[in-house]
């Protein structure tokens, strides 16, 4: 998966979670931590709700990942002189 790919990706959990957000006015990370702790009763929406909370999770480290390769390879180009910013086809 590339870097747009995983962006896209991310910014559609997002969405999924923010729907769900909304539905039970708790943020995800606060559902996961009840969650974790075994405190939430087990549904439908709980189950698609932490695996998009996983899935996001995993595709930002790889995202994370990437971008620290892009930025190797943007620094070491610039040799000393600001970055260009330029977008990803």
């Amino acid at each position: 998966m590339n870097i747009k790919e995983l962006l896209q990706d991310i910014h559609g959990l997002n969405k999924r979670m923010q729907e769900l957000e909304k539905k039970y006015s708790m943020l995800s990370e606060d559902m996961f931590t009840l969650y974790r702790l075994g405190e939430l009763e087990q549904s439908q929406d709980l189950i698609r709700w932490v695996g998009y909370y996983e899935l996001r999770q995993e595709r930002q480290r790889s995202y994370t990942s990437l971008l620290r390769e892009r930025l190797l390879n943007l620094r070491s180009a610039s040799a000393g002189t600001p970055m260009p910013l330029h977008p990803v086809v």
